[in-house]
């Protein structure tokens, strides 16, 4: 397994998750990936993708035009061309008093990894860092 690898993991029913470990060990940090929010959730959010929040002027800008929002959160986007036939989501929020509907990390027993969905581009990879990143811990 590695960094950047998406795999059908069995979390309560069999689940895809992207591997943000960088090495292979007895346990791997993975998030899960789920459906993107959608236009009733998105309401009173700020729902940028990491595309849009890879780029610190790009990402002020849409805070500032976004007025008052009950939260800001990061959607990272996962598709075909990382091995997924339905796309989907990695959702973080940015630290703040407010709460957005986000995406678990957790770690899982590498039992748990049951099939090698694909992987991300680097450019995926990095829309991903820069998300988890701005996240926090």
């Amino acid at each position: 397994m590695r960094r950047g690898e998406l795999w059908w993991a069995e979390i309560d029913g069999k689940r895809p998750v992207v591997v943000l470990s960088d090495e292979a060990r007895s346990e791997v940090h993975v998030m899960q990936i789920v459906a993107p929010a959608t236009s009733a959730e998105k309401r009173g959010f700020l729902i940028m993708s990491g595309d849009q929040a890879v780029d610190a002027d790009n990402r002020r800008r849409m805070v500032a035009e976004a007025g008052q929002v009950q939260a800001i959160g990061i959607e990272v986007w996962f598709g075909s061309s990382e091995g997924l036939a339905e796309e989907g989501v990695v959702r973080v929020a940015l630290p703040q008093n407010a709460t957005v509907f986000c995406t678990w990390g957790t770690r899982l027993g590498e039992e748990l990894l049951v099939e090698r969905i694909g992987a991300c581009s680097p450019e995926k990879l990095r829309e991903l860092d820069a998300a988890i990143q701005l996240a926090g811990p």
